[in-house]
């Protein structure tokens, strides 16, 4: 089968950081808001509980919440030290991705992984890099300098029809992170 792109990415500890501020810059408000939002239905419920006698009840909502707040301050910090520590990261792994028409393939070294496109859940494309997320915390990083098969615009026009509707281009000097790139 042929090889239609090839990218070759290192993951560094830069290139995750650059990452964890992207990611954090596009879907921390979201993130914010759920929270927000659980909380007040959480604190409502304990209300209604307070109001009817129920004590064991409120404490339980009461636990519920202090867990809630807890889970959704330490989880995420804990998630991204973890992936600092990894050894893709400590030993700077170079990814390789190849695409065929059908699939992608992800390389470790003599490990690969095959990926449909259609498990793509979004694409974003930034100054620098191209994130092709497989769910909403977790992406592939390409390099858009990394092409060694193919070029970066050639790659983007095949990724925009192999994920119609999940592709978007977010300049890095934007602060608002709204801006779309128009083809």
């Amino acid at each position: 089968m042929k090889t239609l792109f090839k990218n070759k990415t290192k993951y560094t500890k830069q290139t995750y950081k650059k990452f964890v501020e992207f990611h954090q810059k596009q879907y921390g408000i979201y993130y914010t808001t759920y929270t927000i939002i659980f909380i007040i239905l959480f604190i409502f419920c304990l209300i209604v509980q307070l109001q009817s006698h129920n004590y064991t009840i409120a404490i339980l909502f009461v636990i519920a919440v202090i867990s809630f707040i807890l889970w959704r301050i330490f989880h995420p910090v804990h998630e991204i030290k973890n992936e600092i520590k990894s050894s893709k990261i400590q030993h700077e792994v170079e990814f390789s991705f190849k695409f065929y028409e059908p699939y992608f393939q992800v390389m470790k070294g003599r490990e690969y992984e095959n990926h449909h496109y259609f498990k793509i859940k979004r694409v974003i494309e930034t100054d620098e890099f191209i994130y092709l997320y497989l769910d909403k915390n977790h992406a592939l990083l390409l390099n858009k300098n990394g092409f060694v098969i193919g070029n970066c615009s050639d790659f983007i026009d095949f990724i925009q029809k192999k994920c119609k509707f999940k592709y978007k281009y977010i300049s890095n000097l934007d602060n608002n992170h709204n801006t779309k790139k128009q083809k």
